[in-house]
C-alpha cells in the first residue's frame, strides 16, 4: 500500500552560522520526509544536528539553504509571525523539563494553551485528554502531588489538548528512570497508531529510540544511516 504524502518534508536543508572567523554547519543538506502516522527517532551525540533539525521542523529556526514543507505548505521563506501561525495548532512540543505551573492543577496545566490560542475551555475534552495518558483520577492534584513519570504524562496531555497533527518530543525520558522512559514511549506509539498523529522524537537513549518506526542517525550535520526501527508496521 503506498504511504500518504508526506507531512513533513526536507530537501537540501541547511543551517550554518558564524562563530568569530569560523562557519559552524549544524546541519549540512538533510533530505528527509515524514509521513503522517510515523514515529520517527532522531539520535546522534551531541552537536550532530539533532536540536537542530528539531528546531527547524519546529519551524523555531529558519533554515540557511535548503526548503521545508509541512501538510504541503512551505514554510521556509515565512515572516516570523507566520512562522508562529504555521505551529499553532499544527504542532505540538514535550519538552525534557516538565515546564509545569506548580500552582495549577493537572487540569489547569493542561487547558492552558487553549488561553493562548484564545480557544474555550471544555472539560470533557480535558478529561479525555487525561484519559489517554492514564492520568484521569488526577485532574484536581498539584505537580507536586505527582511522580515524575506522571508530570511527564501531565506534559504530553498538554501538548495533545490543541490537537496537534505532529509531536515533537525533545529528549522526553531524560529526567525520568527506565521504567517510566518505557511507559512513555510505549505511550508515544500508542498515540501514533490510534490517532494518527506523528511523532518526532531525540533522545540519547538508543534502546528507547529504536522503538520507533524509523530511526534517523545524525552525525556533524549529516545523515548517517536510516534503519527500521522495532516500532515499524
Amino acid at each position: 500500500m503506498m504511504k500518504a504524502e508526506a507531512i513533513v518534508q526536507a530537501r537540501g536543508l541547511k543551517r550554518h552560522y558564524r562563530r568569530g572567523s569560523e562557519t559552524v554547519k549544524a546541519l549540512d543538506g538533510v533530505d528527509l520526509d515524514i509521513h503522517p502516522g510515523e514515529m520517527i527517532s532522531i539520535l546522534g551525540p551531541s552537536g550532530s544536528g539533532k536540536t537542530t533539525l528539531v528546531n527547524l521542523i519546529s519551524c523555531l529556526d529558519v533554515p540557511t539553504e535548503g526548503t521545508l514543507t509541512l501538510a504541503g505548505k512551505p514554510v521556509t521563506d515565512l515572516s516570523e509571525d507566520r512562522l508562529a501561525e504555521a505551529r499553532r495548532g499544527m504542532l505540538g512540543f514535550i519538552f525534557q523539563k516538565f515546564h509545569l505551573i506548580p500552582t495549577l492543577t493537572v487540569a489547569e496545566n493542561v487547558e492552558l494553551p487553549l488561553m493562548f490560542l484564545k480557544r474555550p475551555v471544555d472539560r470533557a475534552a480535558t478529561q479525555a485528554v487525561l484519559q489517554q495518558v492514564g492520568l484521569e483520577n488526577r485532574a484536581g492534584h498539584l505537580p507536586r502531588q505527582l511522580s515524575g513519570g506522571e508530570m511527564q504524562r501531565v506534559a504530553i496531555a498538554r501538548a495533545l489538548i490543541a490537537r496537534p497533527r505532529i509531536l515533537i518530543a525533545d529528549e522526553p525520558t531524560g529526567n525520568l528512570d527506565k521504567a517510566n522512559g518505557d511507559a512513555i514511549f510505549r505511550l508515544f506509539r500508542k498515540l501514533c497508531r490510534e490517532q494518527g498523529l506523528t511523532l518526532v522524537v531525540t533522545t540519547h537513549n538508543l534502546a528507547l529510540g529504536h522503538e520507533a518506526d524509523r530511526v534517523i542517525t545524525l552525525e556533524d550535520g549529516k545523515i548517517l544511516r536510516e534503519e527500521p526501527g522495532r516500532g515499524v508496521k
